[in-house]
């Protein structure tokens, strides 16, 4: 049987700003076109660091309706359940970005902690509750939308329709594109949903092309799927 993480269910556990400006190639250009979609967003400190460099970002996750104690509560418990598998499943991993499992622990609590504060002071104004694969958004709301760890990473657990739904959902309340990273499943291994979607009849009115990013932390997990939207 191939190593992976062994998960029961999605886990609540953030990226930062630094991490979403390598995994989804963010420039300067494209980080002023907002506003900006972060699609099942978590406890990443995405949209609070975003917002305070001037950003415009708006978070989405259906844990948004907890308390942000309960959300912490979770956050913490998922963590420790993660870095608890890593010792033995390492080298499915490349160390660079972080250099050892302390060092990926240490910036996802300082994610999840930037992400509470900010939760705290602002609330639904910029961290709105949504259960894919249907929001509340209105038709072209944002310029672009960002899918990280979410899509293709847990095709166990969410099937070919849901993928599908969403990313039309996506494409219904975005102008420009949609960008989704990783493009691999929990393995490493690119997802038995990636073909299928870019071939999908439904679909066709998308542009889809995968590019590699300067971003690699699960193995072969270099690459995102980028989404442009016609309109």
């Amino acid at each position: 049987m191939d190593k992976q993480l062994n998960l029961e269910e999605i886990v609540l556990i953030g990226r930062t700003f630094d991490e979403y400006r390598n995994m989804f190639a963010l420039d300067e250009e494209l980080l002023k076109s907002g506003p900006i979609l972060d699609v099942a967003s978590g406890v990443s400190s995405f949209c609070a660091e975003a917002n305070s460099k001037g950003y415009n970002v708006v978070a989405s996750d259906k844990i948004y309706t907890l308390s942000p104690s309960k959300i912490e509560d979770k956050c913490k418990q998922d963590l420790d359940d993660v870095i608890k598998q890593l010792p033995a499943i390492s080298d499915l991993y490349v160390w660079n970005y972080f250099k050892d499992i302390q060092a990926l622990k240490d910036q996802r609590e300082r994610a999840y902690k930037l992400f509470i504060k900010d939760f705290k002071l602002t609330g639904i104004q910029r961290y709105v509750p949504a259960e894919y694969p249907i929001t509340d958004f209105h038709d072209y709301q944002f310029t672009v939308s960002l899918v990280s760890g979410f899509l293709f990473l847990y095709e166990n657990h969410l099937n070919y329709e849901f993928h599908k739904r969403t990313l039309l959902e996506l494409a219904r309340v975005t102008s420009k594109e949609i960008r989704i990273f990783p493009i691999t499943n929990l393995k490493g291994k690119p997802s038995v949903f990636l073909e299928p979607i870019m071939r999908d009849e439904e679909l066709h009115d998308l542009q889809m092309q995968i590019k590699r990013v300067d971003y690699e932390f699960l193995r072969n997990a270099n690459e995102m799927l980028v989404v442009k939207v016609h309109k």
